[in-house]
């Protein structure tokens, strides 16, 4: 039997501290703010500073993490349909240092708490929040965020931002095919197929947006860099995605020093326009994206204090197919916006 772990949220990209609960959050505590942190000028805007990761042992980190999206397609053939899906899923994490080798590299505690998520899709609604159901049904129906909640896992992260290594997530492999009535017959290599699953799409997406990476280097204003993530497909092309960065200034927030660093994303899609699968031949318009973003990084605390990016997407293309009454042709339109935002709390 094979399970397949479905993430529901879009994503292309791109401290203070609290004691962590099990009580369960109110509204306020779902409730994101998007607009920009508040800062004043530090004496010096234009001296250096180094960018590191520096969790402290004994701290407990929360942050909320809050992906919204916007999918509108057309489809036009004989006739012409139109979808509209938007969602907003937010998340509440616990972050907490268990220990530092002796290349600085640093393991840490990871514990979602909680989970809202808001969907409407052509008019149907949907709602989920973790912890204020009972019902069997209602939590296998919801089992890829039910599985998260209270099951902690642990990464292995660089100084530098680098997601080294995603583990111990087997309690939220037991907990989804639980979730899912699976059978004890299940195999090694279908759980383990599972736990991937798991880690790269859903752990993943979430860890890369509180954990970005940062160039181990003296740096200022106007200093820039570029990372480059390993080559992916989408739709019938092959992406490459490279993330941008450029410190726009040093604020003071309190009393924390903040780099306040733009975000932004190069994509070069490679590859053939057309594709025939199962006798329809497709058309594509290579696809256009655009992102940007802003970063508060703080320097005092050795992490992100709030980020928020933005993404958007236009994908274009035609399909013919042969059919007893002639050719049929049709074409589809999807736009895509996404936002990701990030807040310590």
């Amino acid at each position: 039997m094979k399970y397949v772990f479905v993430f529901l949220t879009f994503s292309l990209l791109l401290l203070g501290c609290n004691k962590k609960g099990n009580t369960q959050p109110n509204a306020a505590s779902f409730a994101f703010d998007s607009t920009d942190i508040k800062t004043t000028p530090v004496s010096n805007p234009n001296e250096s500073f180094s960018l590191q990761y520096n969790f402290q042992k004994g701290k407990d980190y929360q942050y909320r993490l809050t992906s919204i999206s916007d999918d509108n397609r057309t489809i036009k053939a004989d006739t012409t349909v139109l979808q509209h899906i938007t969602q907003n899923v937010t998340y509440l994490l616990d972050f907490s240092l268990a220990n530092v080798d002796k290349d600085g590299v640093m393991e840490i505690s990871c514990n979602i708490n909680s989970v809202k998520l808001d969907a409407d899709a052509n008019g149907k609604k949907i709602s989920y929040q973790s912890g204020t159901s009972k019902d069997t049904l209602e939590k296998a129906k919801f089992a890829e965020y039910e599985a998260l909640i209270q099951n902690p896992f642990s990464i292995r992260l660089t100084k530098d931002g680098e997601i080294l290594e995603v583990f111990r997530a087997d309690k939220i492999v037991s907990k989804f095919l639980e979730l899912k009535g699976a059978p004890s017959t299940i195999s090694a290599d279908e759980k383990d197929a599972l736990r991937k699953s798991i880690v790269d799409g859903a752990l993943k997406p979430m860890l890369i947006q509180i954990f970005r990476q940062i160039p181990l280097k003296q740096v200022a204003k106007d200093s820039s860099w570029e990372f480059t993530q390993p080559p992916s497909q989408f739709l019938i092309y092959q992406l490459q995605n490279t993330n941008t960065y450029k410190v726009m200034s040093l604020d003071k927030y309190n009393n924390d020093r903040l780099a306040v660093i733009d975000a932004g994303l190069k994509s070069i899609l490679t590859g053939k326009d057309d594709i025939t699968n199962q006798g329809v031949n497709y058309k594509f318009k290579k696809p256009e994206t655009t992102a940007s973003g802003k970063i508060y990084f703080n320097l005092d605390k050795g992490c992100i204090q709030k980020s928020k990016t933005n993404t958007l997407v236009n994908v274009f293309y035609t399909m013919e197919m042969k059919t007893p009454k002639g050719n049929q042709k049709g074409s589809q339109t999807e736009v895509i916006k996404s936002s990701n935002i990030v807040e310590l709390l």
